[in-house]
């Protein structure tokens, strides 16, 4: 039953940073009118978040590979332009939470062993 839950956070954890950021991108869309961006933000973000809720293992690969590209396109510059609250800031917004959501997705795929007790 743990696994259940955990798997069910990292989705909604998923599903709450891509909202966000389709949001996002597409409030900012709509003033550049230029849509390319916030339709690639959906279908990647969601695309993700879909994959997770059918195939965890594929949708965990996907999130924790889409919060270590977010860290290696933004982070540098982050660091270079905002002072460290500001920072964190962005971090918390961009990069942890697919990173958070990939992990307790494969944290809910591990399998209690046999002489181990189930966790509830």
């Amino acid at each position: 039953m743990a696994a259940k839950r955990l798997r069910y956070v990292a989705l909604a954890l998923g599903a709450a940073w891509a909202c966000w950021w389709v949001f996002f991108e597409t409030a900012e869309a709509i003033g550049d009118r230029q849509f390319t961006q916030a339709i690639l933000f959906l279908v990647v973000m969601f695309g993700a978040v879909a994959l997770a809720w059918k195939w965890p293992a594929i949708g965990a690969a996907l999130f924790l590979a889409e919060g270590i590209a977010a860290i290696v396109m933004f982070a540098p510059g982050w660091a270079r332009h905002f002072h460290l609250g500001a920072f964190l800031l962005l971090f918390a917004m961009m990069p942890l939470p697919p990173l958070a959501a990939g992990i307790l997705l494969l944290l809910s795929r591990r399998q209690p062993r046999h002489n181990e007790p189930a966790a509830v």
